[in-house]
C-alpha cells in the first residue's frame, strides 16, 4: 500500500507539470504568441480523434519496428554480456567496439545498410537495434561486474558452471543496472524506428510525418509528433512497470538491499 502511495506521489508532480505545460501551450497559440506553424493541444487532440484510422495504420509498422529492434538489442546485449562475463579479457574490446558504433551517426550509416540489406523490415529493425544497443550493453556489463563476493565464493564452492553462475547469480543481481539501460533504450527504440522510416519506407509514422511536413499539413504533423512522444513515454513507463514487478523493493544498484 505504501509502495502504491509512493508511486502516486512520484507521478503527481510530473503530471501536474505536464498539465500546466499544455494549458500554457493552448494559451500561447490562442493569443498568437506561438508561431502559426504550432498547433494547439485541442487541435492536435481533434486531429488524432478525427484521423485515428490513418494514424493507426502508420503507427502499426512503427511499433513493430521499435519492438523488434528493442528486443534484438536486448538479446544482443545479454549475449555479449555473457561473453564478457565468461571471458573478462574481451571486456575492453567489446566496450570499445560498442562505443565506436554508438559514436557513428546512424543517419550516415543508414544508407549503407539500405544498399546492403535493401528497403525491408529487417533493415529498419537493424537500425533501431543499433541505436538501442550501447546503453543496454553498458548497463548489462556494469551490472554483471557487481556481485556479492560471498555469493561468488559460495557458487565456487558448489562447483557451479559459468551458465549456472550467470543465470542464478550474476543476472538476478544485475537487474537494477540492466533496467537502467532498458529504460534509456525504450524511447530510443521509437526514435530508431522513425529514423529508419525517414531513410526509406513505404508507410509508418515517420513517413506520415515527412508527407505532412512537405504538404504543410500542420495539424497532421503535430498529431504524429504527439503520438511519437506518447509511444516513447509509454515505452518508458512499461519498462518501469516491469522493473517495479521484477526488482525487489529496496534493492540497490550494487545488488545489495537497504
Amino acid at each position: 500500500m505504501s509502495d502504491g502511495r509512493g508511486l502516486l506521489k512520484a507521478m503527481l508532480l510530473p503530471g501536474a507539470t505536464f498539465v500546466l505545460f499544455l494549458i500554457l501551450w493552448q494559451i500561447a497559440v490562442e493569443y498568437g504568441i506561438a508561431p502559426i506553424t504550432v498547433a494547439s493541444p485541442s487541435r492536435i487532440a481533434a486531429t488524432v480523434i478525427r484521423e485515428w484510422d490513418i494514424l493507426w495504420f502508420h503507427m502499426e509498422p512503427t511499433l513493430l519496428t521499435a519492438i523488434m529492434g528493442y528486443l534484438a538489442a536486448a538479446v544482443t546485449a545479454l549475449c555479449l554480456g555473457f561473453l564478457v562475463y565468461s571471458m573478462r579479457r574481451i571486456e575492453s574490446s567489446v566496450l570499445t567496439v560498442g562505443a565506436v558504433l554508438d559514436s557513428i551517426p546512424i543517419i550516415a550509416v543508414a544508407p549503407i545498410l539500405i544498399i546492403w540489406m535493401g528497403l525491408s523490415l529487417s533493415t529498419r529493425i537493424t537500425i533501431t537495434a543499433v541505436i538501442c544497443l550501447f546503453p543496454m550493453l553498458i548497463s548489462v556489463i556494469q551490472g554483471l561486474n557487481t556481485q556479492p563476493k560471498n555469493a561468488q565464493e559460495l557458487f565456487t564452492v558448489l562447483a557451479a558452471g559459468p551458465v549456472q553462475k550467470f543465470r542464478l547469480l550474476a543476472l538476478p543481481n544485475a537487474l537494477p543496472y540492466i533496467f537502467v539501460g532498458l529504460k534509456i533504450a525504450a524511447p530510443l527504440a521509437v526514435l530508431g524506428a522513425l529514423v529508419a522510416e525517414w531513410t526509406g519506407a513505404e508507410w509508418g509514422l515517420g513517413v506520415f510525418m515527412i508527407n505532412a511536413m512537405f504538404g504543410l499539413r500542420v495539424d497532421q504533423l503535430w498529431s504524429a509528433v504527439f503520438l511519437a512522444c506518447a509511444m516513447s513515454t509509454g515505452a518508458y513507463g512499461l519498462v518501469c512497470l516491469f522493473e517495479y514487478l521484477s526488482v525487489e523493493p529496496g534493492q540497490n544498484p550494487d545488488g545489495g538491499k537497504s
